[in-house]
């Protein structure tokens, strides 16, 4: 919306933006100007009570918005996260800094606090309408109904995240214009620092909620420094040759499982969580028993695991390509991570730089392993775009979505994300061909987005002519396996004239 008043120069404006009045009088005006420039209308300097009262009442108002969903959303058995109010007060010290710009261009020291009062008051009916957008996309999850049926943000979800996005940008750059009375040129140059002091830094800086479950307010108060210290940075090539090392040689005449298994974003928990439960799994069910090694990437873990990076992962396959027999093992790889739609996983443990993984990068990384046999399972959102250029005659890819569309089930309070629950820790301990578990997990995904009108993450599947041969003899072995074993396992006594059952009536 463009302003006629912009395109020409404008008197200085006065200092003094309006007559003193009671503090909530005050407030009221300043809420009212807000809400005046959020819907685009006009607003003059003259309108707002700007004060450093009203700035610190402001700010609070709007954490007071942000708890209120937030216990909306979690309920009130929770508590408050105090390592989420940096986060939550960062755009302070940059907006004043803002203004601090706008006002010394203008030369009106008054718009020092009425710019930061007109950004808080025009946020206050944006926060709620973004906090209400969270709370009706995640309803379905949380079991609160989930008022637009979409059941998280696929991509209509993003779409209207980034319209309410953009539209409270133009407010806010609408409004400075109008406050300052400055001409388009200036009006540009002052939409430029807010973009680059303010609205840029927010884009990019994660989110953090100050009100968690307390089970997710355990997780934020973990020891983040952790990996900072010199003792736990230095161990890390200490844990990789232990796991590398400690990997058992291939048996002759025999088609071992090898099981490389990463979880690369530090920052939920449910990587790490899932990745503990399918490692189990394949050593207790899939005979990989000394055949595993897994990096993972959270606080919790890095006296104990190695780190998961490009750099690990490209180590672990070239260790357990060299082991492994080519012709006779097969490497099962599973990651699990945050993806992009640009199909590109996260690799992610602040403070560290880790770099991403694209296909062509795992690719190379693959075949420089020399390991030719492959079962390669992805859980991501848009890990569909990975298919294309891993697949070949000899690997079977598995991923939690197609190459558009985001999978679900990330969070701190997660214990599985969809895929890893429907295709490990359900289909797998019922059956010993990957490629069966897989119409099984895909089925029952299908079924839960479907109960909670979610988009599909539409798993994928590829399998190669030569490997479908390949597991099938991988998955016989084990069931002759687990036949001998459940023979051999100690049976319980029969009862007769001596057991204690048999015999608890005869005195």
């Amino acid at each position: 919306m463009t302003d006629p008043g912009l395109s020409q120069p404008q008197p200085t404006v006065p200092e003094r933006a309006g007559p003193p009045e009671g503090f909530w009088l005050e407030l009221r005006s300043n809420l009212a100007a807000g809400l005046r420039a959020a819907v685009f209308r006009r607003v003059r300097l003259s309108d707002l009570r700007p004060s450093p009262g009203q700035i610190v009442v402001l700010v609070l108002l709007g954490l007071a918005v942000q708890v209120l969903f937030e216990l909306l959303r979690v309920g009130v058995q929770g508590e408050f996260n105090f390592q989420g109010l940096p986060r939550a007060l960062v755009y302070v010290p940059l907006l004043l800094l803002s203004a601090f710009v706008i006002a010394r261009r203008e030369r009106v020291p008054a718009l020092l606090v009425a710019v930061p009062v007109l950004f808080c008051a025009v946020g206050l009916p944006y926060d709620m309408a973004f906090e209400a957008l969270d709370y009706a996309m995640f309803g379905v999850e949380l079991g609160l109904g989930g008022w637009l049926g979409l059941g998280g943000y696929d991509r209509a979800g993003e779409g209207l995240w980034y319209g309410l996005y953009a539209l409270w940008l133009a407010a806010m750059i609408l409004g400075i214009a109008r406050i300052t009375q400055a001409s388009l040129p200036r009006a540009v140059r002052h939409a430029a620092v807010f973009g680059i002091f303010v609205a840029l830094p927010l884009w990019y800086l994660p989110p953090d909620s100050l009100w968690e479950a307390r089970e997710n307010a355990a997780s934020a108060s973990r020891d983040w420094d952790a990996l900072r210290r010199e003792d736990a940075f230095y161990r890390q090539q200490v844990l990789l040759d232990r796991a590398v090392n400690a990997l058992r040689p291939e048996r002759k005449g025999v088609e071992d499982l090898y099981f490389v298994g990463l979880a690369w974003d530090a920052s939920e928990d449910v990587f790490m969580k899932e990745m503990a439960v399918v490692g189990e799994l394949f050593r207790r069910r899939f005979d990989a028993d000394g055949r595993i090694v897994t990096l993972v990437n959270n606080p919790g873990t890095v006296g104990e695991l190695p780190l998961a990076s490009a750099t690990g992962l490209n180590r672990a396959l070239k260790d357990v390509g060299r082991i492994m027999n080519p012709d006779e093992d097969v490497l099962f790889l599973y990651i699990t991570s945050h993806g992009s739609e640009d199909h590109r996983l996260n690799m992610q443990f602040w403070p560290l730089q880790l770099n991403d993984i694209d296909p062509d990068m795992l690719r190379r990384m693959l075949d420089e392993s020399g390991i030719k046999w492959r079962v390669i399972a992805i859980s991501a959102c848009y890990s569909g775009g990975f298919i294309e250029r891993l697949k070949d005659e000899r690997s079977v890819i598995l991923t939690a979505s197609d190459a558009s569309n985001p999978s679900f089930g990330c969070g701190n309070a997660s214990d599985f994300t969809y895929f890893a629950k429907a295709y490990f820790d359900e289909a797998l301990r019922g059956t010993y061909s990957f490629v069966a578990a897989f119409d099984q997990a895909r089925a029952r995904i299908a079924a839960r987005e479907k109960a909670e009108a979610r988009t599909s993450s539409n798993p994928q599947i590829h399998v190669g002519s030569a490997a479908e041969a390949k597991l099938r003899r991988l998955s016989e072995r084990l069931e002759r396996l687990d036949s001998r074993l459940q023979v051999q396992a100690p049976q319980p006594a029969p009862a007769d004239a001596r057991s204690p059952r048999a015999c608890r009536d005869c005195n």
